[in-house]
């Protein structure tokens, strides 16, 4: 799979994530009451956590991404993989 194919379905996981948000937060919108409003705050929130871990997961994804591009390039280019890894060649 090509670093376009891998950043293409990053890009679509992240509007993914971020629409999840934002149902999240309209949740929030509804009006519960009693025990069931602090469960629903409370789930709400967990909920957001979770999604604030995937997009940094995303971001470290998207790095990555972005280091197998520059290698996939080099190598393209005429340069060998051990100049992409710093290993020496023999």
């Amino acid at each position: 799979m090509s670093t376009s194919h891998i950043e293409s379905a990053l890009a679509d996981l992240r509007a993914q994530v971020c629409s999840a948000q934002v149902a999240v937060v309209r949740a929030g919108a509804v009006t519960w009451t009693g025990t069931a409003a602090d469960a629903a705050d409370a789930r709400r929130t967990d909920l957001l956590v979770v999604l604030r871990r995937c997009l940094d997961a995303l971001d470290t994804a998207d790095r990555l991404a972005v280091a197998a591009r520059r290698a996939e390039q080099q190598c393209v280019a005429g340069r060998g993989p051990a100049l992409v890894t710093g290993a020496t060649r023999w």
